[in-house]
């Protein structure tokens, strides 16, 4: 009994004799070739799938890669292999434009061609038309043309186009319209392209691109929300498209700008200078014009608050888990400058680098002595002296009250992990501000740093437990 083996009226139609050639091939000789017509309501093709009329394909590739043919769906397990899946990547990423075959062969094997690579090529595409247009042949989305292969854009709907698209209209109307189109187009983007493959070189390199193109949405969404009042957006915006590329200088204007517009006069100037400091150590250069005149305007407003005289008396103790009430610094703008003064390189330097992280605080330099922490202070000037209790050339206390007696509004925090009774009494009539166990949290002690003031003595209570404890108190002048 001979076999007999359909082929659609669609491959003739579309003048796919190739695909039919190919049937005949694979069944071999001494079988029936019949030719069917379709319904009326559109041609039968594998499983019963309609073949006429073409429906279209929803392709995602932002995020995993996602095919939707109708109630069926693809993923990209699901085309073949690694290398089809590539064929289709690149034909997408070329959307609506033909690639040559020569073109995709060089992005699939790096210049270094198999001896049948075109072949190979040619039979990946079969495998692709498979899975995406099953018993369409060449008549589907994916089409061949003269020297190479395209997908037709009227037989795809693509997130990646639709994305283009917005942001390529939201550059010609109102802000208000440009808003809505752009906030579309970033709903579509909200994962990378292709983001949960590991690329090939040529495909990292379109997904570095299309980052730098989201960015640039980002950015534009927050411009668009500035012009229409709407502050806390661009905020939003603007903190993203910075945490996304923290050298864009759009979008560090459109935050500073925004925080300006919203009354956070402090904050707005914290981000001038998280920005003067990455244009600084990054590329060398002063934030823009635009950037200094916010500057200006923003110190212009900020108030300028002092400490009265009599705040507080020397003397007086306050023990705390947490600084309460911040002291505002002269120039809101500047951050506070920090003298170190330990003799523990490792601990020194690890402090340095926890200020330079921060970007109201800013480490000056590091004293290892007593003698060495009196000679600094005045050519260095610092805000705050954060300083080791024990220097190997003496107290610091004592280094304390030499800097008090020439400066006594100098404020001064003490480090220690083990104090005295006598310590921290000479430490209060003297002014120190603050008493912090040296192996205690960061965080509070560089909040300690940002709230000292002179006339009240902030001390860990880790420190006052340890006094009830503790064996013969230390000497307040002796050495390690």
């Amino acid at each position: 009994m001979k076999k007999r083996v359909l082929i659609t009226l669609a491959h003739l139609r579309a003048g796919d004799f190739n695909e039919a050639q190919a049937v005949i091939d694979y069944v071999g000789v001494g079988v029936v070739i019949t030719v069917e017509m379709g319904r009326e309501t559109g041609e039968e093709g594998i499983n019963g799938e309609s073949l006429l009329p073409h429906r279209k394909l929803q392709i995602e590739v932002f995020g995993p890669l996602t095919i939707r043919r109708g109630n069926t769906e693809l993923n990209a397990n699901d085309l073949g292999g690694p290398k089809p899946r590539q064929v289709l990547e690149i034909l997408l990423l070329s959307f609506g434009s033909a690639v040559s075959k020569t073109r995709i062969m060089e992005l699939l094997w790096g210049g270094k061609h198999p001896a049948v690579a075109l072949p190979t090529l040619e039979s990946y595409v079969s495998v692709l038309r498979r899975h995406l247009q099953p018993g369409a042949g060449r008549s589907g989305p994916l089409r061949t043309v003269t020297g190479g292969y395209v997908m037709d854009r009227s037989m795809v709907d693509l997130d990646l186009d639709r994305f283009e698209t917005l942001t390529q209209r939201a550059g010609h109307v109102e802000p208000r319209e440009a808003l809505s189109l752009l906030t579309e187009a970033l709903d579509l983007a909200s994962a990378p392209l292709f983001g949960d493959e590991l690329l090939p070189a040529w495909a990292e390199e379109e997904r570095s691109l299309h980052a730098e193109r989201v960015s640039l949405a980002r950015v534009l969404a927050a411009e668009a929300a500035l012009a229409l009042g709407e502050g806390s957006k661009a905020i939003s915006l603007g903190r993203a498209a910075v945490k996304e590329d923290p050298l864009n200088e759009r979008a560090w204007t459109a935050l500073i700008l925004g925080l300006e517009g919203n009354g956070d006069n402090e904050e707005a100037l914290r981000a001038f200078e998280r920005c003067r400091r990455v244009m600084d150590e990054e590329l060398g250069c002063a934030p823009s014009a635009a950037l200094r005149a916010a500057q200006a305007r923003l110190l212009k407003s900020a108030a300028v608050t002092r400490v009265p005289a009599d705040a507080g008396v020397p003397g007086r103790l306050s023990i705390v888990n947490r600084p309460a009430a911040p002291v505002v610094s002269q120039q809101l703008a500047a951050p506070l400058h920090i003298m170190i003064v330990d003799d523990h390189t490792t601990f020194a330097e690890l402090l340095t680098g926890a200020l330079e992280r921060e970007p109201d605080l800013r480490s000056v330099g590091i004293a290892k002595s007593v003698a060495s922490a009196v000679a600094m202070f005045p050519e260095l000037r610092p805000d705050v002296v954060i300083m080791d209790l024990y220097l190997p050339d003496g107290s610091g206390l004592k280094a304390a009250e030499s800097i008090l007696a020439e400066a006594p509004e100098a404020r001064i925090v003490m480090l220690t992990g083990n104090p005295s009774q006598d310590a921290l009494r000479e430490a209060a009539r003297m002014g120190i501000c603050a008493f912090l166990p040296k192996d205690g949290s960061l965080s509070i002690m560089l909040d300690t740093l940002r709230h000292a003031r002179a006339g009240n003595m902030i001390v860990h209570p880790s420190l006052v437990a340890r006094l009830g404890s503790a064996t013969p108190p230390v000497p307040v002048n002796s050495g390690k």
